[in-house]
C-alpha cells in the first residue's frame, strides 16, 4: 500500500511564504493564550496552519487522500499565479488577465471552506439541505433513487469531507452571473507582514463566498479585493487589515514583527471587529 500524506495545511505552504521575513520563517501568535510560542521562535512555514489528516476518507478498510491531492493541484496552479502578481506592479496589471480573477475567486472560496472554523457551518448546510440541493444526484444503475441510501450517503464522513472540495466548485457555478469587479492593490513596503488561521475579510457577518465584498490579503505586500471601489488605497488602511486578520483569528496568528501586534492592539484598541470591518468597506467605496 502506497504511503499516504498526512500533513493537511488548509492555508496552503506557498500562500504562508508570501508572510515570511527576508529568511523565509515567521513567528506564531497563540491568541487564546495571548503569547507568541516558544518565546517568539522563529518556523517554517510547513510547521504551522494544517491538520493531521483532514482531508483523508477512509473506505472501508482503505484510506484515501485524494481530496489532499485535489487541493495541491490547484495550489501548484495559483503558486504561479501569485508568484506573478508579487513580482509584477500596476504598470502591468500585476501580470493577471481577466480570466485570471475568476481562478482568484474560486481560489478564496477553497481557502474559506477548508478553514476548521467552517466545519460546522458546512455540516449545517449538508444536513439542512437535500443531495440534489447540494448540486447532486444519487441513483442505482437502474436509475432508481433510494432515499434510505442517499440520507446515509449525506451523513458520511467521506462526503463530508468531500463536500468541502466540491463546494467550492459549486461556488463558481453560484457565482458565474455576479459581475463585481476585482483589483490588486500594493500596500506599503515597510510594513511587517501578518496572517492568520481566518485570513479572508468579507464585508458580511454571513457571507455568500460566491457573491459578496471581500478582501483577501494575497501576500504581506498585495490585497485582492472584491469590490465596487471607487476611492484610492490610502497607506494606513493596510494597517486596519492586519488587523482586522489579526482580531478574526481562531488560535493562531503569523507575524515577522512581534512588537506589529503590540502596536494594531494599541491603535485599534477602541474598535470591535465588526466596526473595523465596516471602516475598511467604508474606505475602499
Amino acid at each position: 500500500m502506497n504511503n499516504i500524506s498526512w500533513r493537511h495545511h488548509y492555508l496552503p505552504v506557498f500562500y504562508l511564504k508570501g508572510f515570511t521575513n527576508d529568511s523565509g520563517l515567521l513567528k506564531i501568535f497563540n491568541v487564546e493564550e495571548k503569547r507568541f510560542l516558544k518565546n517568539g521562535k522563529e518556523f517554517s512555514p510547513e510547521s504551522f496552519f494544517f491538520e493531521k489528516n483532514s482531508n483523508t476518507v477512509i473506505f472501508g478498510s482503505k484510506k484515501s487522500d485524494f481530496i489532499e491531492k485535489c487541493y495541491a493541484e490547484f495550489d501548484n496552479e495559483m503558486a504561479t499565479l501569485i508568484e506573478k502578481i508579487r513580482l509584477s506592479d500596476y504598470s502591468t496589471n500585476y501580470g493577471v488577465t481577466d480570466d485570471d480573477m475568476p481562478r482568484m475567486n474560486h481560489f478564496v472560496s477553497l481557502m474559506y471552506w477548508r478553514l476548521p472554523n467552517k466545519r460546522e457551518e458546512l455540516k449545517k448546510i449538508i444536513i439542512d439541505n437535500d443531495i440534489e440541493t447540494l448540486g447532486l444526484e444519487l441513483k442505482n444503475k437502474e436509475g432508481v433513487i433510494n432515499n434510505e441510501i442517499k440520507e446515509k450517503f449525506k451523513n458520511s464522513e467521506p462526503f463530508h469531507i468531500s463536500y468541502r472540495y466540491y463546494n467550492s466548485l459549486m461556488d463558481s457555478l453560484r457565482g458565474f452571473e455576479c459581475r463585481t469587479p476585482y483589483s490588486i492593490i500594493e500596500s506599503h513596503k515597510n510594513l511587517p507582514s501578518v496572517c492568520s488561521d481566518n485570513p479572508v475579510i468579507f464585508e458580511n457577518d454571513n457571507p455568500k463566498v460566491y457573491a459578496d465584498n471581500y478582501l483577501f490579503p494575497l501576500s504581506g505586500k498585495r490585497l485582492f479585493i472584491k469590490a465596487n471601489r471607487r476611492n484610492e488605497f490610502p497607506p494606513y488602511l493596510r494597517m486596519l487589515v492586519d488587523a482586522v486578520v489579526y482580531k478574526q483569528a481562531q488560535k493562531y496568528v503569523s507575524c515577522t514583527d512581534e512588537s506589529y501586534l503590540n502596536v494594531l492592539d494599541t491603535l485599534f484598541e477602541r474598535q470591535n471587529l465588526k466596526e473595523l470591518k465596516a471602516e475598511i468597506f467604508r474606505i475602499i467605496k
